[in-house]
């Protein structure tokens, strides 16, 4: 248990800090679901279109979704989760560590709708692109966090 008079450290690298701190080699998986949601959220509005529909949503409304998301997969994961004995060290996030696992899933939100506005509303590019821009950079965020949990665990 950290006392109060000692410092939680900003990167949680020891087993004690990690769900405390604002960073931890989970916040790589808090990442690659801020992409993953954006990329399947916006499907109601790629799908139809490349039907020749209209949109269900506009694009602003995906992210308020993502948000909505994140927020209703941190309740579960430190109620439910917690309760079931599943989180990590059996314990809670700190109120710090959730702030920032949410900063980090809607930055890498907003920066796949950066991606999306750069292809398809300045480039003129089809869908598809936009995807699989957004396929890798899942991909390269999901191998950093195996790569943090890898370090993780080789340190613990």
């Amino acid at each position: 248990m950290v006392g109060k008079d000692k410092h939680i450290p900003l990167i949680g690298q020891v087993k004690d800090y990690v769900g405390r701190s604002p960073w931890d080699f989970y916040s790589w998986g808090h990442m690659a679901l801020g992409i993953a949601l954006f990329l399947l959220v916006s499907l109601f509005i790629t799908v139809p279109e490349a039907l020749g529909g209209q949109a269900l949503i506009p694009w602003w409304f995906v992210i308020i979704l993502v948000l909505v998301i994140l927020l209703v997969w941190e309740g579960f994961e430190n109620i439910v989760l917690w309760a079931l004995g599943w989180k990590f060290e059996d314990r809670q996030d700190s109120f710090l560590n959730f702030l920032w696992d949410m900063i980090f899933g809607m930055a890498t939100a907003a920066v796949i709708w950066l991606f999306q506005w750069i292809i398809m509303d300045i480039l003129g590019a089809l869908g598809r692109w936009f995807y699989v821009a957004g396929a890798i950079s899942f991909g390269v965020v999901l191998l950093a966090y195996f790569i943090g949990y890898s370090m993780y665990k080789s340190q613990n």
